[in-house]
């Protein structure tokens, strides 16, 4: 049995979009298949108040519930857990069950490498346990990324890992070329093999109102026929309104975040036609705002976090994939299909 280990050097890089992927090319060549998630940082509650792994149940519905596996689900206050000393002891009998009868094994990790240390079960030494081939997915920005990439090769060699490949991800279409040329010699200079390189995807990076919504469990109050409106951008509203409608009418498919006492930022935003306005504090605008959020279908939300937070949650489910998001799986596999060296990674 083989297994591959994906993981990342931060959050919302795109290890799920691989694994998923993965899961199915490799289920498309009659290969029996496990899926394992040692740990979980972002767990959701579920119907019954348990805290629920939306990745593994998203491949529960491509491989089956019994054959995909999350044995520790954190929440915030994960200290708690301190109190089980056996937290290594029991990932590693969750994955013999899970792995029995396979032929491979999809093992994807927490959101950075370290995560799990002060158990002893972050990344690279759980990949050594699981006598796992480690796959880095790597969102690729600005070019400290590369110095990121080999910090993380030295930490994994530390506990006696090598990186078997990368997948640079979300790659900005102007900036391939210049990835392709340069970028990727310059890893491969290093030992570091490129096995492939995904350019931004629309579907996959962009959001509707309505899931954020949802997300967020905030109120509407206003604009409620544009919760279908597409989000590709997010912007905090904290400047003067001559300096906010500038700023908002540079870029399309908006979402302002900004506090619920902020009329003149809302109304800015509104005349520029942003997709939706969330608003912070639970803090309400002026009503004489109401009416043309609904005449333009924008919607007003507001929710009771204050705006930075508020913008961190909001950037957690860009890119997630739910169970049965059809649209995204398909995005997914496509964008793997046409830019991974995937048959190098499952060795077909």
């Amino acid at each position: 049995m083989r297994a591959i280990y994906i993981a990342s050097i931060e959050g919302f890089s795109g290890k799920s979009i691989l694994t998923i992927s993965l899961a199915h090319f490799a289920k498309e060549n009659g290969m029996r298949i496990g899926y394992f998630k040692p740990m979980s940082t972002g767990c959701i509650p579920g119907p019954k108040g348990e805290l629920v792994d939306e990745d593994t149940e998203t491949m529960g519905e491509i491989l089956g519930s019994g054959a995909v596996a999350c044995p520790v689900k954190l929440h915030k206050n994960f200290l708690d857990e301190l109190k089980n000393s056996r937290i290594v002891e029991n990932i590693l009998e969750s994955y013999r069950s899970i792995s029995s009868g396979k032929d491979l094994m999809l093992i994807e990790g927490a959101s950075t490498l370290s995560i799990g240390s002060i158990w002893g079960c972050h990344v690279p030494k759980l990949a050594s346990l699981l006598n796992a081939e480690l796959f880095l997915v790597i969102r690729y920005g600005e070019d400290f990324v590369i110095d990121q990439v080999l910090q993380a090769r030295d930490y994994c060699r530390h506990w006696g890992i090598e990186i078997s490949g990368l997948v640079l991800n979300r790659v900005v279409e102007d900036r391939i070329g210049r990835v392709r040329g340069l970028v990727k010699p310059l890893f491969e200079k290093e030992g570091l093999r490129v096995l492939g390189i995904m350019p931004e995807d629309r579907v996959l990076s962009s959001l509707t109102v309505r899931e954020i919504n949802e997300a967020l469990g905030g109120e509407v109050i206003a604009g409620k026929r544009g919760l279908d409106n597409l989000v590709e951008t997010f912007l905090i509203g904290a400047m003067t309104p001559e300096s906010a409608i500038n700023y908002f009418r540079r870029v399309k498919n908006e979402l302002i975040i900004t506090g619920g006492d902020r009329t003149d930022i809302v109304l800015a935003a509104l005349e520029a036609g942003a997709s939706a306005l969330i608003l912070t504090g639970n803090l309400y605008p002026s009503v004489k705002v109401l009416p043309r959020a609904d005449e333009l279908g924008i919607p007003l939300i507001v929710v009771p976090q204050d705006t930075y937070t508020t913008l961190q949650n909001v950037q957690k489910i860009v890119g997630k994939i739910k169970p049965r998001d059809n649209v995204r799986i398909e995005s997914a596999l496509k964008l793997v299909r046409n830019n991974v060296d995937w048959k190098a990674i499952l060795q077909l």
